[in-house]
């Protein structure tokens, strides 16, 4: 019983904490999920590019279909997931914020994109348009940091 207390003991000291592995076991950790978030936008963003392709080709019911059936569905899992994805390092928090940010800004502008669609007007649609090419701008961004740690 006094071996394996010695054994025990002298045992203990001998695994120190390593903290930047454990930083960076952490980091890879919120970039795997953070990598599922963007998965999920990225969803979204097929269907939004899948509405303007319908609209462009004057079927403006099947680019509102689109959007009821996949974009709406898809922002509002992401953002549960985003909501719920628990993040360990402050860079996986930040970018945790900036994927829930798009996702939001996503979700805000759904309404003016199908009330474009729906008001045929150009001024309107194109508009619209400007305003979901922006948020892929952001969302290439996002991507980008994720994949590089900025």
């Amino acid at each position: 019983m006094r071996t394996l207390a010695v054994v025990t003991l002298a045992t203990a000291g001998c695994t120190r904490a390593d903290p930047a592995r454990d930083e960076a076991t952490r980091t890879a950790q919120d970039r795997t999920e953070l990598e599922r978030l963007i998965t999920v936008d990225l969803q979204v963003s097929r269907a939004m590019k899948d509405a303007d392709d319908a609209v462009a080709h004057g079927n403006d019911d099947a680019a509102l279909a689109t959007i009821a059936q996949r974009a709406r569905p898809a922002i509002a899992t992401a953002l549960g997931a985003s909501d719920g994805a628990a993040m360990k390092t402050a860079w996986g928090k930040a970018r945790r914020e900036d994927v829930m940010s798009l996702l939001r800004e996503r979700s805000t502008e759904m309404p003016r994109y199908e009330a474009a669609v729906k008001s045929g007007e150009p001024a309107k649609m194109l508009g619209a348009i400007e305003a979901q090419a922006e948020i892929e701008r952001r969302a290439l961004a996002t991507v980008a940091a994720v994949k590089d740690r900025r």
